[in-house]
């Protein structure tokens, strides 16, 4: 029962922002529809990755969803970093994302 509170947690507040966040830059940015597509499998992939960390370790999942939030760290580093497998489409999602 905790277990399944926590992964609605970690599912909620930090696995669908971030990918939200990516996939609505890369909407406003008019991406080709297949770099979209990349990074939609990209987060379903990366959601398993996130979830155990998460709760490995609360501490870095407090931590980037604040930075997150905040602006301090970008979602599409958060995706590549947690998940290695979503670097090849962070990469092909990258012109398309404003760096700031």
């Amino acid at each position: 029962m905790i277990g399944e509170l926590i992964a609605w947690l970690v599912m909620a507040f930090l696995v669908n922002p971030l990918t939200a966040e990516v996939q609505s830059r890369l909407a406003e940015a008019n991406a080709p529809p297949a770099v979209v597509a990349q990074v939609a499998a990209c987060g379903a992939s990366a959601a398993p990755v996130l979830l155990q960390r998460a709760t490995e370790d609360p501490w870095w999942a407090i931590r980037t969803g604040l930075a997150t939030w905040i602006g301090t760290t970008s979602p599409d580093a958060v995706l590549a970093e947690a998940a290695p497998r979503c670097v090849p489409a962070m990469q092909a999602a990258r012109p398309y994302l404003p760096q700031g």
